[in-house]
């Protein structure tokens, strides 16, 4: 790719421990894919606008939106150290102070906490399914924004293909149950590389955690119920095969997969929400 926002020598990557993840790997050519794909092909929404980064992580994709054209980004995390972290890479950009800010927060809390139509853009990019109330995020989201939000999530399908033990469950959930209006609670653990989930319990003395996945269709009839206008975005000119959810069952199909099969399968879409 010509001129990505992030390059390979990059410390937002040399930071990032989730390289190797077989969905959503965070090396060059995914990550710059995807700034491309949610942030590059929408500057309308990005370039000259106060934007929101919910779950924002230790900001690459708010320096991105910067790069991009923005005018001011507030990222918000729930987890400290990569705030922390994130106020450190910022300063090693040089990246000018007016033009950022970034804090640790409960999203929930601070999107209820801010006046209506404080962002032109609000940017949920890989939070939605860790919260354990996802339609209440995403009506608080387009609350806080002006003009839009773009949401890129997981999907119900990631339920039939979690963990190593997904070949023995997968048949409990069928193709016809995804095209459902539904929304699958599953567990996972709380503990991630550099990050916990903000809601987690113990069971059996182990901690664990939730994630809440909405399906395709369930997450259009919120978009609808909210009166947003949506458009999906499109990933095909990143595929690389056909795809669906019963292609990346096992450890060995998961290993040997390319990161747009997530998006080929349908088992994580991408949206743009008008007011």
């Amino acid at each position: 790719m010509k001129n990505p926002l992030i390059p390979e020598d990059s410390p937002f990557l040399k930071h990032d421990t989730r390289k190797s993840r077989w969905a959503i790997p965070y090396h060059p050519e995914c990550l710059n894919a995807r700034l491309d794909a949610l942030l590059t092909q929408n500057q309308e929404f990005i370039n000259g606008k106060k934007i929101l980064d919910v779950g924002s992580h230790m900001g690459t994709f708010a320096y991105a939106a910067l790069q991009s054209g923005a005018y001011f980004i507030h990222g918000i995390d729930s987890e400290e150290k990569m705030i922390v972290l994130g106020k450190k890479l910022f300063q090693e950009k040089n990246v000018s102070k007016e033009t950022y800010s970034m804090q640790a927060c409960d999203a929930l809390q601070y999107l209820e906490s801010v006046e209506e139509k404080s962002f032109d853009t609000v940017l949920c990019l890989g939070m939605l399914y860790y919260s354990t109330e996802p339609y209440r995020l995403l009506k608080l989201m387009l609350r806080a924004a002006k003009e839009t939000v773009i949401l890129d999530t997981f999907t119900a399908s990631y339920a039939a293909i979690q963990g190593k033990d997904a070949p023995q469950f997968y048949k409990n959930i069928t193709d016809e149950t995804l095209k459902l209006p539904i929304q699958i609670t599953a567990l996972t653990q709380p503990e991630k590389k550099d990050y916990t989930l903000p809601h987690s319990f113990e069971y059996k003395n182990k901690n664990l955690g939730m994630i809440t996945l909405p399906s395709e269709e369930l997450l259009e009839i919120w978009f609808q119920s909210l009166g947003a206008d949506f458009k999906k975005l499109d990933w095909s000119s990143y595929k690389t095969r056909p795809c669906t959810y019963h292609d990346l069952l096992t450890p060995e199909q998961k290993k040997s997969s390319h990161w747009v099969d997530v998006y080929t399968s349908g088992i994580r879409v991408s949206y743009v929400l008008k007011k």
